[in-house]
């Protein structure tokens, strides 16, 4: 058996989540194959895989926009294709299940039919910065889940998830924040911390960033707002345009931390995260 991995995977999260489905399946005997669509047209031919997984972070209860780009470009399967779909957000809403719903249509058309969909808690790389013990826990509950979603694949149980009603209207509505993103780019700027790195035009997915020979940053218009400029830049010189007060700079740890933190944050989607992480671990307590 094999499996193709197509991700995105804006600041880490995502590829998080694809390491262990492939370590997982490797265990399993599945060989598997990696695209991140940063890289372009696929060089693989999905024809030779027995499924094939589409991994994203959810923008605004959508795929990204990139994400949605190359599945129009992939072709018509001669036989149908297996498709997992797996996602990531910062918040176990039930409308960021609706999230697919774009992407499922244009597979839909090239043969592929959707048999397992998951959806995962990470931490965020905008809004607000989750403390190092919420994205620890994130993280483990990730790390518990994964091998339990593998053996369902692998099981041939189909696992669908819950949208809300009439919520692909929503997800079709909010398609706004693609555009939205090009205009945010508009304002995206860096501060007088800028030491002309280089980091953000080399991670930028869509080149949307170049510097030129004064060192001087310059942002086009292709942007996705993934922050995975913002997110990584070491001197947090990067002003995020109309949301620069919603940006998050510096990687998580994923470690527990040693020491108390301060949650300025811990009411929010307080019963949402709880909820998670509950049937995490009952799911988990469960299996072993």
């Amino acid at each position: 058996m094999r499996a193709l991995f197509c991700y995105f995977s804006a600041t880490g999260n995502t590829k998080k989540c694809i390491d262990l489905y492939q370590n997982y399946l490797s265990l399993s005997g599945v060989e598997s194959d990696i695209h991140n669509i940063d890289d372009g047209k696929l060089e693989f031919n999905p024809e030779d895989y027995d499924m094939v997984f589409f991994a994203y972070p959810i923008h605004g209860f959508n795929a990204p926009e990139n994400v949605l780009k190359f599945a129009k470009t992939l072709k018509k399967c001669k036989e149908k294709k297996r498709l997992i779909i797996l996602k990531t957000s910062g918040e176990h809403l039930r409308i960021n299940n609706i999230s697919s719903y774009s992407l499922i249509r244009i597979l839909k058309r090239r043969n592929y039919y959707l048999t397992n969909e998951y959806h995962y808690i990470m931490p965020y790389d905008i809004i607000f910065r989750h403390t190092d013990l919420m994205a620890y826990n994130m993280y483990e509950a990730l790390k518990g889940l994964v091998p339990l979603d593998v053996k369902d694949i692998l099981d041939n149980k189909i696992v669908k998830l819950k949208y809300m009603p009439f919520g692909h209207l929503l997800q079709i509505f909010m398609l706004i924040e693609h555009p939205g993103a090009k205009i945010n780019g508009l304002f995206m700027h860096t501060n007088k911390n800028c030491i002309s790195c280089g980091l953000c035009e080399k991670a930028c997915p869509t080149k949307n960033i170049e510097i030129d020979e004064k060192g001087k940053v310059h942002f086009k218009h292709s942007c996705l707002m993934c922050t995975r400029c913002a997110f990584y830049c070491p001197k947090d010189a990067i002003v995020f345009g109309l949301f620069n007060s919603w940006k998050v700079n510096g990687k998580y740890s994923f470690q527990m931390p040693k020491e108390e933190e301060v949650d300025k944050h811990k009411r929010y989607c307080k019963n949402s995260y709880n909820r998670y992480f509950k049937i995490a671990e009952e799911r988990i307590k469960n299996q072993k």
